[in-house]
């Protein structure tokens, strides 16, 4: 009720304006961030600061000035109609108190050149960094025979917008640091996937991320030899779907070749999962931000698993595709790639140290080569640098998807990952 009305009230005068809405404080600011580049494609990231009062979801809308095209979003859902562009928040974003900031990155096409948007608004308000005050309510006429009114009554001050200088509401917890319960389990109604999750869905606070993974020599039956890995990786708030039976029986699939329709498919998988009543991930699963990974063999069918448009991040460990286009898959496959990409490799006494090098080398979207020179081929999967392996996978991870500026910096910052004993950080068109 606005104080206007409220002191008619108080006074005992009968008015229809005394039932007249208060009028919201309005304000936002933008900040959008070109945070890498290369030859038609770019990453941008985009911090929508609320200054007027509390709102309980968004919509940010804007046109882009040279015909760019959104690829592929995180952290909130995007529509576009030629260069009209509105992103609505997710299921965990919608709520921004007053000095508070919802953040949300992405990937995009240009051609030709590339200026960043300069108009934008926030469910309808166009953002200028100045607060919009509702206009103070009129006092509405008496109807009949009024009460004799009282002595004006000062209107009290505005609430305080918040200071421009005021912090944003601090980023989510870097997904590292987290360290839930894990469940290993059989994928419902098939015995061709192992899945890795936090035990309780709900404790994690937010729809889950994906990750596909293909096994070391391409083994299709018996995952034995990832259980660590991939459940250090759930534990940390992803869903893990591996190519292999839970309990290494027969599956029909054969082993020791590249099927990356299995990535694929467990995509499609997961997707059923998470419409399905009943099941531990009913719309647990933010479908939006899906990744592909693998070791060796199965590395090569991440690479190709990635060129699904479903695919948001990939990371190749020890793994590449061959000069000599062995497994049938040549080196040219990598311009099909339209996501971030991260190799590692464990050092010169890693059979594929060359192989991933090659592959970094002729990446055209940002790319990140992360070497470990004692892990050797299978140090990150079963080695004593398992941990610092998969540290770097999640925060990879949690950096394409979840658009984590503590775990961008870990990945690409100098006192990050690169700073680590043993371990040489290259990257590109970032």
């Amino acid at each position: 009720m606005s104080a206007a009305a409220a002191a008619l009230l108080t006074a005992g005068v009968t008015a229809t304006a005394a039932h007249v809405a208060s009028a919201a404080t309005t304000g936002c600011e933008v900040g959008y961030t070109v945070t890498s580049q290369w030859p038609g494609g770019f990453g941008a990231s985009v911090s929508v600061r609320n200054l007027g009062d509390p709102i309980n979801s968004w919509r940010l809308t804007w046109s882009f000035p040279a015909g760019q095209t959104i690829t592929q979003l995180w952290n909130g859902s995007p529509a576009q109609s030629g260069s009209q562009v509105t992103v609505t928040n997710a299921s965990y974003n919608g709520a921004i108190p007053s000095g508070g900031s919802a953040d949300f990155g992405f990937n995009g096409s240009w051609n030709g050149s590339n200026p960043v948007p300069s108009d934008f608004a926030l469910n309808g308000v166009t953002c200028t960094g100045d607060v919009t005050s509702p206009s103070p309510t009129p006092s509405p006429t008496p109807s009949i025979n009024p009460s004799p009114s009282p002595s004006p009554t000062a209107s009290p001050s505005p609430s305080a917008s918040p200071s421009p200088s005021a912090s944003p509401t601090p980023p989510s917890q870097p997904a590292i640091d987290n360290n839930f319960p894990v469940t290993r389990e059989g994928a419902n109604g098939t015995n061709r996937y192992t899945v890795f999750r936090p035990s309780n869905p709900s404790a994690v606070g937010r729809a889950m991320p994906v990750l596909v993974f293909g096994n070391g020599a391409c083994a299709h039956t018996n995952g034995s030899e990832v259980i660590q890995a991939l459940t250090f990786i759930a534990s940390r708030g992803f869903v893990v779907v591996d190519t292999a039976s839970v309990d290494g029986s027969s599956n029909g699939v054969q082993s020791g070749s590249p099927i990356p329709s299995l990535l694929t498919d467990g995509i499609s998988w997961a997707e059923r999962e998470n419409a399905r009543t009943g099941s531990p991930l009913y719309q647990r699963l933010d479908l939006s931000r899906v990744a592909a990974a693998g070791h060796s063999c199965g590395g090569l069918e991440a690479l190709v698993a990635a060129q699904d448009r479903r695919v948001k991040s990939v990371v190749s460990l020890d793994s590449g595709f061959f000069a000599d286009g062995s497994f049938g898959y040549p080196r040219s496959e990598l311009s099909e790639l339209h996501t971030p990409v991260m190799f590692m490799d464990g050092g010169s006494s890693d059979i594929a140290y060359d192989n991933t090098r090659a592959n970094y080398d002729l990446a055209q979207v940002p790319a990140v080569l992360a070497e470990q020179s004692q892990a050797g081929h299978v140090g990150f999967i079963t080695g004593a640098q398992m941990s610092e392996g998969m540290t770097a996978v999640v925060q990879f991870l949690d950096m394409t998807l979840n658009g984590n500026a503590t775990a961008r910096s870990y990945i690409l910052g100098s006192s990050g990952l690169a700073a680590r004993a043993s371990w040489t950080v290259r990257s590109k068109n970032f």
